[in-house]
């Protein structure tokens, strides 16, 4: 199993679980103790299966993939979600030789492609969801305008985007 693979499995336990909790207390207070012990875990499951299924669709992958031109220039990839405005866009998010690429799936509010060359980048940090959650990556731009995304392996895109900057300094000029 990937490490991508690994990752998305992970989240999607993890939000079974969240889900599980969440929808637990609210069960509780609403039919009582006994009936949520019994449907909490059920929806939880169920929660996680179906966005476990949604993140691994091929329709989704269809819908984020690059043109066949571009897949010769990738050299790193995942799932991803880009702040626009309030809401995570879901999609895809990839680092080509020259560019960071995302590319959003048709289950959106906000439906969008967006790029940033290499060159644009300033600086890149780390940041957590929610306050809580650490899988952030900001990138700030020379302009001063600030991107977020949220990522599997944060560590591994931030050293695969310094690298590749390194690897072609005239992109950070």
């Amino acid at each position: 199993m990937t490490t991508e693979k690994k990752a998305i499995f992970r989240n999607s336990v993890l939000a079974a679980l969240f889900f599980a909790v969440f929808f637990g207390i609210f069960e509780a207070l609403i039919f009582g103790i006994g009936y949520a012990i019994i449907t909490a875990p059920i929806a939880g499951l169920l929660f996680g299966l179906a966005m476990y299924f949604f993140v691994n669709s091929k329709k989704i992958n269809e819908q984020t993939n690059l043109s066949e031109a571009e897949q010769e220039s990738i050299i790193y990839s995942g799932a991803a979600n880009h702040f626009k405005n309030t809401e995570a866009v879901g999609g895809k998010l990839y680092l080509l030789t020259d560019r960071i690429e995302f590319k959003s799936h048709q289950y959106n509010f906000q439906k969008h492609s967006f790029s940033i060359g290499l060159h644009e980048i300033q600086a890149l940090n780390f940041y957590k969801t929610l306050g809580l959650i650490p899988n952030g990556l900001e990138v700030i731009l020379k302009d001063g305008e600030v991107e977020k995304f949220v990522v599997n392996n944060r560590n591994t895109w931030r050293a695969n985007i310094e690298k590749q900057i390194q690897v072609n300094p005239i992109l950070s000029h």
